[in-house]
């Protein structure tokens, strides 16, 4: 969950530039594009990353700047290809074997210089080396065991067998037996970038807190029967509420007469599940995580995983929105991450001015001052435990990109006003929510501006740190929600997965030094990528992009 990868330098090695006076691709480069010096598969050049030269960055704005203007100049040819020019390239003009693979080997080295791990190669140290050859057996051993796993039948009986680039509630169970999954898990993360507050645990931890609260209630959408194989208890959307004695609308969910959102004590509804359903949790459960078939339907949709995403976030937020289950799901969360080797992390929390979250009673609204004061308890209370063990937590300012002007100020204004009064714990700004279907960070341009300004006056720097690129939308709104990210000074994109699909903007958040907050089980499982191995993040690292692996909402992710 940690930063996973970043951009490599990409200048050469100066003991060995003579090679490219004698480099049979040199004619080959581009013109706007920098050479690449090789160097031999057995050297070890590590003393060169020392240099000044090898901490500039790759750099093809200027180059990208230069198509941009060349067509702008003459849009007629801007489709014509140049003529090829004789004896400039080596390529398909090579009739002897040797010749060839001379050419054929100096080709990858180029495209080993280029690769995203080329530095982290370069500069391993023996110990390093020899963790990697250990690795490198096991994950040989992981691949062999998929081979061995059983066989899944498809359409007409065909067999499909198992392989580690599959879709990830597919492969969940296989993936806990493998080496490398029990490496990883041991191995220290650095930060996690991109979590949301109410959905990082095991929902097993919410309903237990929920089981001891005697003014919890559940609620559906329509009544809980037999009929038809007890289909209503596989359709219904399930809520959870904290309520006080004059709220409450009383209500059998076991009854045909039940009316939607009538309220039923949670410790009788457990009491009266229909035990042929088999154990409740395990039925509540079912209805807060992903199921393969829910996520990986052949009619299913990116926007239809976001309709069932959005009712299990309802679902969780009555479990998560009063003070005992936030003040023990902060310490939990906390464990967590030690657990996990996380060594720091910056959850979101949702902020909204009609934000509710509930004393026990149900009785009290909880303001989100008194949001922030809960998190900043449990935090100095858990450190105070574990011997300040943990690195180190901070707060993104999360509100609705659903929202209007009107409240994106408030909440601009308000994350001023916490950074001010907490300053080393607001971390930045995000807008969250389906990106689709919310309003594009274009609409908030007067309010994000006015912010920066607001921020400078105060001698405050507070980074927005966006939602973007989460869509396969292409040429919307929405897609273009990458643009304002980085015409507003986004220093961080939340999930990024359309960014391969603009290489001028890539090129700009490159220079820039953005990062991408990658989260790949969460685009597969809402739609965006088939499967793991199709995922864009793969595209983004040759591309040199800064990367860091999340895990978004993982409590629905199983």
């Amino acid at each position: 969950m940690g930063s996973s990868c970043s951009r490599s330098e990409k200048e050469g090695h100066d003991h060995v530039g003579e090679a490219l006076k004698t480099n049979p691709l040199e004619k080959t480069h581009s013109k706007i594009v920098k050479r690449h010096q090789t160097y031999p598969h057995t050297a070890r050049p590590a003393d060169a990353f020392h240099s000044k030269r090898m901490e500039t960055p790759y750099d093809t704005v200027a180059a990208l700047d230069a198509i941009v203007d060349a067509r702008a100049r003459n849009p007629a040819k801007a489709d014509v290809k140049r003529p090829e020019e004789d004896g400039k390239t080596a390529f398909g003009r090579m009739k002897d074997v040797a010749e060839y693979y001379a050419h054929r080997e100096e080709l990858q080295r180029h495209e080993d210089v280029l690769s995203f791990d080329f530095r982290c190669k370069m500069k391993a140290s023996q110990r390093e080396r020899h963790a990697n050859l250990i690795l490198q057996k096991l994950r040989t051993r992981d691949e062999q065991r998929y081979r061995e796993a059983p066989k899944r039948i498809g359409y007409g009986g065909q067999e499909h067998g198992c392989f580690a680039g599959d879709r990830f509630l597919t492969n969940r169970t296989l993936i806990e037996q493998m080496d490398l999954f029990r490496v990883a898990r041991r191995l220290p993360k650095g930060a996690h970038l991109h979590i949301h507050f109410n959905a990082c645990l095991l929902p097993s931890v919410l309903l237990n807190i929920a089981k001891g609260m005697d003014r919890m209630f559940i609620t559906s959408n329509i009544p809980l029967v037999a009929a038809d194989d007890y289909i209503s208890f596989r359709r219904c959307e399930i809520q959870f509420k904290i309520l006080s004695e004059e709220n409450e609308k009383p209500g059998n969910l076991f009854s045909a007469a039940y009316e939607k959102d009538q309220t039923m004590p949670f410790q009788e509804f457990i009491r009266r599940f229909p035990q042929e359903l088999g154990p409740v949790d395990d039925y509540l459960i079912g209805k807060v995580v992903f199921q393969e078939g829910e996520a990986n339907g052949s009619l299913q949709t990116a926007h239809g995983a976001w309709e069932k995403f959005n009712g299990k976030t309802r679902m969780m937020k009555g479990l998560f929105n009063y003070e005992t289950a936030y003040r023990r799901y902060t310490q939990a969360l906390l464990q967590d991450f030690i657990d996990d080797n996380i060594q720091y992390a910056e959850i979101r929390p949702n902020f909204m001015d009609t934000n509710q979250l509930w004393s026990d009673d149900g009785k009290r609204r909880i303001n989100n001052e008194g949001i922030m004061e809960i998190i900043m308890q449990e935090y100095d209370r858990f450190q105070k435990k574990t011997h300040g063990y943990f690195g180190g937590l901070k707060i993104i300012y999360c509100t609705p990109r659903s929202f209007s002007n009107d409240q994106v100020r408030f909440a601009l204004d308000q994350c001023l006003e916490f950074k001010q009064r907490w300053p080393t714990w607001i971390a930045g700004f995000d807008l969250v929510g389906e990106e689709g279907m919310g309003s594009p960070l274009k609409q908030f341009v007067p309010e994000f501006l006015a912010f920066r300004k607001k921020c400078e006056e105060a001698d405050v720097s507070i980074p927005f740190l966006f939602h973007c690129g989460e869509t396969q939308e292409w040429g919307t709104d929405t897609d273009a929600n990458l643009l304002d990210a980085l015409l507003t000074g986004a220093k961080r994109i939340g999930h990024g997965f359309a960014l391969a699909a603009h290489p001028y903007i890539m090129a700009h958040m490159k220079k820039q030094n953005i990062c991408l907050e990658v989260c790949p089980i969460s685009n597969e499982i809402l739609g965006l990528a088939n499967r793991m191995m199709g995922h864009t993040m793969y595209s983004l690292l040759a591309n040199d992009v800064h990367c860091t692996v999340n895990s978004d909402n993982g409590t629905m992710f199983q």
